[in-house]
Formats: structure tokens, sequence, C-alpha cells
């Protein structure tokens, strides 16, 4: 009996090490592209509300046209409100601000049907299990 039991040992461990790796609790990856006025996005956020209760879901950066969210931070499987932001580049806190003063925000410059009016007439997007969830995003 003890000959056996390093051997059942090991299939034990492994299975322990692999169910405790980062589980991503029906979370999927999600990727994908932003063009903006033929171009990749060069910064913005990319936000994922829920349909169903209009809840932040997951947030991600977009940098050089492209985002990623891994599957530990991902999406559940379903349907999405999707809400693109970049601000203008150039913008900058004024000069004569006291010390952790912000300035204006900076202008927005992504379509308001993206954004601000998402809720009148929003851009849904599908997330499913078992599919490379990659999303293109082009915007006038």
């Amino acid at each position: 009996m003890k000959a056996l039991r390093p051997s059942l040992l090991l299939p034990l461990c492994l299975g322990l090490a692999l169910g405790c790796s980062g589980s991503s609790d029906g979370r999927v990856a999600v990727s994908g592209t932003v063009v903006f006025k033929n171009n990749p996005l060069d910064q913005g956020t990319i936000q994922f509300f829920t349909k169903e209760n209009n809840e932040l879901a997951a947030a991600a950066s977009i940098s050089e046209g492209k985002f990623h969210l891994p599957a530990a931070q991902g999406l559940k499987p379903g349907t999405y409100r999707i809400v693109l932001s970049s601000g203008e580049p150039g913008t900058k806190a004024p000069e004569d601000a006291a010390p952790g003063e912000t300035g204006p925000p900076a202008k927005e410059r992504i379509p308001k049907e993206y954004n601000v009016d998402s809720l009148k007439k929003p851009v849904y997007r599908d997330v499913v299990a078992g599919q490379k969830n990659q999303l293109e995003f082009n915007i006038p």
C-alpha cells in the first residue's frame, strides 16, 4: 500500500493546483479593435454595461486601437451595452491651478451615440462562451 501512495498523491496534487490557478468564474476573455476616423484610436476607454440591469461589468483601456480583457477580468456570456470614450489630446490643467486641483475635463471626441447618448440609442455586443470574442468598432 505504501508503494501506491506517491502515485495517488501526484494526480491529486495536480488536480488541486489546476483547480486553484485563477478561476475565471465563467468569464471569458474579450478583446478587439477601435478605429476612429479611419485610424486606430490612439487612446481611450471601453466600458461594458449589462443589458439586464445596466451595471458596469468591466472596463478596459484602449491603446493604439486595441483593448483586451483577460478571462480573469473578462465578461460572463451575455449582451452588453458599449460605451467608448476618448479625450481630445493636448488638453491639460491650467498652470495657475492649486496643487492637487484638476482642470476641466478633456473635450470628448467620440460621437455622442457611443458614450453620452448611449442610453438613447445603445450599441450592443454579444459575448459568447466557447468563442473568440473579438469585437470591432469603426467610428466615423
